[in-house]
């Protein structure tokens, strides 16, 4: 499987605020991130 997503941030502070939640690699939070919105979490 392969996985496709992009992501673009403008906002340094929303960056920052980002990078500091995360506790795994960026791709592992985004894609349980995307999951998340895909089952309609918040």
């Amino acid at each position: 499987m392969m996985k496709k997503y992009l992501l673009l941030i403008e906002d340094e502070n929303l960056w920052n605020r980002f990078k500091d939640k995360i506790k795994k690699d960026i791709n592992t939070e985004l894609m349980e991130l995307i999951k998340k919105k895909v089952k309609g979490e918040k």
